[in-house]
This record gives structure tokens, C-alpha cells and sequence, in this order.
């Protein structure tokens, strides 16, 4: 652990200007260039240092963060990612390695921020509160980000070493710890800090960890882990609180396309969120004519997937039927309304924009597919686009849902079909509620009324309705689907040719690519650690 738990926090420390050079860095960290007797004093430096802690957390679009998460869609088959920064590509291609700069990056970011938690958990004690209750939380506030952090890295990299201490130089040769006991650490701190911190806070405070939060992070924990039964468990728990929702507007506006708006900016949805972290989400994926990059695309893959507004797929309705909804996504606007509030589809018109991808006479269009900073596949990311952002694209206020109830939900309905109750009345109670929110019809029970039909019902209803939020590469890597990676990808249906574009052939390695290397620094650096299977 010595490159990223050592060497990576000293170089951070340097960056920030940190004095007393003298002394052992690692007796020092802080976010104000003082020292350990300086700080952890008042208040104001431990949420300071708090506030720092919870930084890593991710953004939606950023594209300084290495973990933008609407961009990491690009490492699944719902995007492709075209945008002038980042490496997302590489890995769909087979072209990643253990020196892939975002797998480096976030071992390195969650590491760095696991350390500052410990160092806050060290020291918090010394600092005067007045409030003697402020303090706890805060301390339990950090327990429950460290884990967080843990919580990445095991879905990313899998068992990872536990650190639960800054560790000293004598120390940052750390084996990773076994699938068992990353687990049990991640779920234990996770009970702690839920017993320890507010069911809900106002909304200014709103972003902080919560009771919910860790629950909700145990059952993220708990199905990606394979124990269903304690998935099914912690997700309970948080729709046993009943301080969460599914979001519903107050106004004439679908409720799945307001939460994603300035409309539904407060919402009882949220779970764990970053405050405007959606700053760069209108100039990274807008399209090209309204001066944006339009860097994340969709493919036909996610496109397809969407249901008609009878509740069928398009595959079900017949081969001609295929046909006219491949070449036309949005026919009749006969489509499951989350399509339309998560992709911009040829011919859409938005921002007082019709978008023609495929118009080749009009000279310089600038949303010609593949044009530089244009869409690849003929389609365009939707969610989150605010019309309210054309006229400042660089600086939305929008926050970005890291954790919303919805995905709660599907990870409890999840639970009950893979822990062997299926017929469970809870299983189409939560898949009806998060359907019937988003303008969809009851679940067809008829003909979903087995565990083999509701498991494929349910992966489908994760896809789209948690679309480009982060989630879907680990499902991929939980229901061992790696073949939607391999092969073409196809983009939205070309006039000319009358079939679809094909954007790139891809390449999943089963052998490997259900985990991320762990990087080479880390492996030179400390002789203990294993890299994963064959990379």
C-alpha cells in the first residue's frame, strides 16, 4: 500500500502548501498548511477536514474527477464515451491495462480519502465542540464515508486491504484482506454508523451520511457481494424508515423527467448526493448546436431496451414491429416515458434545436454524427439536461444522486427473487410503484410468474430506470453478463443505408475484465499485494 497510502498523500500534502516539513508527514494532515498541534482545535477545522473527506465522493459529469460516474456509462454497453478527456474507452476496447490512468486514479482517490478519514477519527477527539452531540456525529459521519470508500474499491478492484488507521511506514505493506472479511468490515461500520446518526437532516445538510445512507449502502454491499438475503434485509430497513420516496411532481411535468430537473431539485428520493456536482452536465453531454461536447452517447443497446406504454418490449411485438421502433425509438411516442427523459432521439427537437444526425446536405451542421463533438451513435444523454442550463453551460447548480430510493427498491425486489421468494407480494408491490411513477403500466403478472421471468423483468427495469446513474457496470459484473460487451455497437438507424451505424467492435475478456487491475505502482511498491486474475 505504500504508493497510494504513502507517496500519493504526500504529494497531496505538498500541493496544499502543508508546513513543518520537518516532522514525519504522516503525522500531519490537514487541509491549511499547519500542524498537528495547530489544528483539531475548533470546530470550524474539524468540518473543515470533514468536508474534505467527503470530496472524493462522486460527480455526475466532472471531468477533473476520475470517477464522473454519467461518463463511466461509456465502460457499458448503454454508451459510448467521445469526449476529449478520460481513458472510459479504453476499456471496452481491451485496450486497459494496470496502468490505466482512471484505475490508478481512483485507487490512489479513495485511499488518499480513506486515510483522511482515519486521520479525522484519530484526532477528532482533541478539537473543542460545544455541542458535545456534533461531535459524535461527526465522527460517525466519517466512519460511514470511509466505508463508502471501501465500499468502491471492493465493487472495482474486489477484496481490498481493510485500513482502519493511518497507517505508519512499518505498515503500508498490507495484504488485501479476503471477500469475507471486506464484507463483514464494510457491513459492521455500516451498523455502527447507522445506530449513530439522524434518520434525515434539513435540507442544507441534507448531502450528509445518514441512517438511510448506510443501510442503503449495506444492501449495495450485501447483493454485489452475492448474500441476497441480508440485500433484501438492508434494503428493508430503509423502506421501514419511511423518510423516502419516489419523487412526484407538482406540476403537469412526467415525475421520473422532474427529479432530474431544477424542479425536482429537493426531492424525498435522494439517499446519498453531492451537492452541484452536476456543474459541467450541460456542456459535456448537450449537443454540439447549442456549443456543448456531447461527450457520453447512447447506444441502441439501452435504446431498445425501453418497453412500449403497454408494458411489452419491442423484440416481443414481432420483426416487423422491431423494425419500425429501430429505425423510429420514439413511434407514436408509444415508448416507456423514461426514453424520452433520458435520451435525445434523432429528429427530437430541444432547446429549439430539431436534431439531425444523419443530414449530410445542410452544410456545417454541427450534430452530424461523427463530426468532432458530436454524437457517434446518433443519439444524446438526456437525464439531467436542464433547458434551464443553455444559457450558462459550464456552471449548473444541479446536485448529482450518488444513492436514490428508487435503486433501494429494485435492490430489495432483487433480493426476494434471488434469496427464493419471488412470490413474494413485495416483489410486484416495489416494481409496480417505481413503473407506475414513470407513467408505466402494473407488471403483466400473468406472465411474470416465476423467478426466471421476474429476474429478467427486473434486470430490465434496473437498466432503464437507473440509466447512465453509475450502476449498470456492476450489475454486469454481479449477473456475470460480460457478453453485452463483446462484439458491435450499434448506434441509431442511418436514412441512407437503413441500418444502423456501427460505432466500434468490442472486446470483454471473462478471464478478467469483471474486476479492474489493481495498478502497477501499487504492485512495484509494496510485495505483498496480488493483482487481480490475469491482467
Amino acid at each position: 500500500m505504500r504508493t497510494f497510502l504513502y507517496y500519493t498523500l504526500f504529494a497531496a500534502l505538498l500541493l496544499t502548501g502543508l508546513s513543518g516539513c520537518e516532522k514525519n508527514f504522516l503525522e500531519q494532515d490537514n487541509p491549511t498548511a499547519t500542524t498537528d498541534n495547530k489544528w483539531w482545535q475548533l470546530e470550524s477545522q474539524l468540518k473543515a477536514a470533514l468536508n474534505d473527506i467527503y470530496s472524493g465522493l462522486p460527480s455526475g459529469t466532472y471531468s477533473y474527477m476520475p470517477d464522473a460516474r454519467m461518463h463511466m456509462a461509456g465502460i457499458t454497453d448503454e454508451a459510448i464515451h467521445a469526449g476529449n478527456f478520460g481513458d472510459w474507452r479504453n476499456y471496452p476496447l481491451g485496450l486497459s491495462n494496470s496502468q490505466t490512468g482512471s484505475a490508478r486514479d481512483l485507487y490512489a482517490l479513495y485511499y488518499t480519502n480513506i486515510r483522511r478519514a482515519c486521520r479525522f477519527l484519530e484526532h477528532y477527539q482533541t478539537a473543542y465542540v460545544e455541542n458535545a452531540a456534533f461531535k459524535t456525529r461527526y465522527a460517525y459521519e466519517a466512519r460511514a464515508v470511509r466505508a463508502w470508500y471501501h465500499l468502491q474499491l471492493f465493487l472495482m478492484y474486489g477484496p481490498i486491504p481493510i485500513v482502519d488507521h493511518a497507517l505508519l511506514p512499518a505498515e503500508s505493506m498490507a495484504a488485501r484482506n479476503s471477500k469475507e472479511e471486506v464484507v463483514k468490515f464494510i457491513a459492521t461500520e455500516l451498523d455502527s454508523c447507522a445506530a449513530n446518526l439522524p434518520d434525515q437532516y434539513d435540507n442544507d445538510d441534507a448531502w450528509r451520511m445518514s441512517k438511510g445512507a448506510c443501510y442503503a449502502m449495506q444492501s449495495i454491499l450485501y447483493i454485489n457481494a452475492g448474500d441476497y438475503p441480508n440485500a433484501a434485509v438492508a434494503a428493508k430497513k430503509v423502506i421501514d424508515m419511511k423518510v423516502y420516496e419516489l419523487h412526484q411532481s407538482n406540476s403537469s411535468t412526467n415525475s421520473y423527467v422532474d427529479l432530474f430537473s431544477y424542479n425536482g431539485l429537493i426531492n424525498k428520493e435522494r439517499i446519498l448526493f453531492k451537492p452541484r456536482a452536476q456543474v459541467e452536465v450541460f456542456f459535456r453531454n448537450a449537443p454540439k448546436s447549442l456549443g456543448c461536447q456531447a461527450a457520453t452517447n447512447p447506444t441502441a443497446a439501452i435504446v431498445n431496451t425501453y418497453e412500449t406504454l403497454q408494458g411489452k418490449t419491442i423484440r416481443e411485438l414481432g420483426t416487423d414491429s422491431f423494425l419500425v421502433y429501430q429505425k423510429d425509438p420514439g413511434f407514436k411516442g408509444n415508448r416507456d416515458p423514461r426514453l424520452f427523459a433520458s435520451v435525445l432521439l434523432p429528429g427530437d427537437v430541444f432547446v429549439n434545436r430539431k436534431l439531425l444526425p444523419f443530414d449530410r446536405a445542410t452544410a456545417g451542421n454541427p450534430d452530424l454524427i461523427g463530426q468532432p463533438q458530436s454524437t457517434v451513435t446518433g443519439f444524446w444523454m438526456k437525464k439531467y439536461l436542464d433547458p434551464k442550463d443553455a444559457s450558462s453551460t459550464y456552471s449548473g447548480n444541479l446536485n448529482f444522486m450518488i444513492i436514490r430510493y428508487a435503486e433501494v427498491l429494485l435492490n430489495y425486489v432483487e433480493g426476494l427473487i434471488e434469496s427464493g421468494q419471488s412470490q413474494n407480494p413485495d416483489v410486484l408491490l416495489y416494481l409496480n410503484k417505481i413503473r407506475q411513477r414513470a407513467g408505466m403500466p402494473a407488471v403483466n403478472a400473468a406472465v411474470y410468474n416465476n423467478a426466471d421471468k421476474l429476474r429478467e423483468l427486473v434486470r430490465r427495469e434496473r437498466q432503464v430506470e437507473l440509466a447512465f446513474e453509475g450502476q449498470r457496470i456492476f450489475d454486469i459484473r454481479r449477473w456475470k453478463i460480460g457478453t453485452v460487451l463483446n462484439g458491435p455497437v450499434e448506434g441509431a438507424v442511418d436514412p441512407a443505408t437503413g441500418k444502423p451505424v456501427i460505432v466500434e467492435e468490442r472486446k470483454f475478456n471473462a478471464a478478467k475484465d469483471y474486476l479492474w487491475p489493481i495498478p502497477l505502482d501499487e504492485l512495484n511498491a509494496n510485495p505483498n499485494m496480488v493483482q487481480n486474475p490475469n491482467w
